[in-house]
């Protein structure tokens, strides 16, 4: 996989990899496990999920309960809170007490844990063997059937992945008539529960905000799915048009299909000016002060694993964009300067790439994220200077 790509995903998935550039004002962010959500298509975008607010809440079907009496049916005319979670996630862990509190605060409502998403049948059990006298409410775990994964579990399915809820802890509310009531985080309860109770609760705006808060994952992961069916058979003559098509109808992806549109424009020896437009289009946006995409950018034109030789005009763009991502680093960043110094190599000044390779191997050495690059950047290095001594004069 080529600089390009990775910097690509990394932009896509917002977190950072061992040889990846810092952001220029934004720390590393990590990733957090989540139940999958279901598949949409534009034009059922903003159809609201199979399971929302409003929807007849599906039977509670779980393997068993580990505390409290066991629920089999949600009764006509009493309210329920179903709250998934595991034992690896710690908001999960950190929400029980205040859903415990919640239990004594409103005796008349029937709150009920349910442990979702979790491999180990016994660790629920386990957890609250330890914990459970601390809380006061009801626990159960979800029925996973035998050899199957987790996110098969009959309350993932028929609750979380139909509500496309894409994380936990989830807390959803069963009011009196048996329908969905609201579906949001367990430390949000009490600004519906009162409401629902009273009657007063306005479901309908409920539903609005679940359904904003799907939209996003949707659009994601159906953006996903047409730069794949796009991309993998490889690019042809229609592809840039295809990819402004896209980029029509996901405006906020702009940068990001600007940048694979910059790249299969730029292997194509008749497509170089319009390549240059797009780079150039694409450094006044917001990715040309992202230092990693612009690294990205320059390797994809310079980088030994290239499988076309790429015009002299490009060329000359990717020093002045490695140049740019150096900069923005502050010529801290060995990968910047890896690149930096590959793109002044092709462009025919061997003298500054060795200098520079020598300031990526030192900062290689000095960054524990690097140390692995090191290797290749010296392999660079000797390339380099290989060919400065082929150069001189007998």
């Amino acid at each position: 996989m080529t600089r390009f790509w990775i910097g690509l995903l990394l932009l896509a998935v917002g977190c950072s990899r061992a040889s990846s550039l810092p952001s220029s004002d934004s720390p590393d962010s990590g990733v957090t496990d989540s139940a999958s959500g279901t598949a949409s298509t534009t034009t059922g975008r903003n159809a609201p999920p199979a399971l929302t607010v409003g929807s007849p809440a599906p039977a509670l079907k779980v393997n068993r309960f580990l505390k409290g009496e066991p629920v089999t049916a949600f009764e006509t005319g009493k309210i329920y809170v179903v709250e998934f979670w595991a034992t690896w996630c710690g908001p999960c862990i950190q929400a029980m007490p205040h859903v415990s509190e919640l239990q004594s605060k409103y005796p008349q409502v029937t709150f009920i844990g349910v442990n979702v998403l979790e491999d180990d049948d016994s660790a629920a059990e386990q957890f609250l063997n330890a914990r459970g006298q601390e809380l006061n409410y009801r626990f159960a775990r979800d029925d996973v059937p035998e050899g199957a994964n987790a996110h098969d579990g009959a309350m993932a399915k028929t609750w979380l992945t139909a509500a496309e809820v894409s994380g936990i802890p989830t807390a959803m509310v069963v009011d009196a008539k048996g329908r969905i009531a609201n579906i949001t985080h367990p430390m949000s309860l009490e600004e519906c529960l009162p409401q629902i109770i009273s009657g007063k609760w306005d479901m309908a705006e409920a539903a609005k905000q679940h359904l904003l808060s799907v939209l996003p994952e949707r659009t994601s992961r159906e953006f996903n799915e047409r730069m794949e069916a796009l991309l993998k058979p490889g690019p042809t003559d229609e592809t840039p048009k295809e990819l402004d098509r896209i980029a029509e109808d996901f405006p906020e992806q702009a940068g990001v299909i600007g940048l694979i549109k910059f790249r299969v424009l730029s292997l194509e020896v008749d497509k170089t000016e319009q390549a240059l437009a797009t780079g150039r289009k694409l450094l006044k946006g917001d990715l040309g002060s992202n230092p990693e995409m612009l690294n990205a950018m320059a390797w994809e034109i310079v980088g030994p694993e290239r499988l076309k030789p790429a015009a002299v005009e490009l060329k000359s763009f990717a020093l002045e964009v490695a140049r740019k991502s150096d900069d923005l680093v502050k010529k801290k960043h060995p990968t910047a300067a890896d690149t930096l110094a590959r793109a002044l190599f092709v462009n025919g000044d061997t003298k500054a790439a060795i200098t520079t390779q020598r300031r990526a191997i030192a900062l290689a050495k000095t960054n524990p994220r690097a140390a692995g690059l090191v290797e290749e950047l010296q392999k660079r290095l000797g390339e380099y200077e290989a060919d400065a001594s082929a150069a001189k004069p007998e």
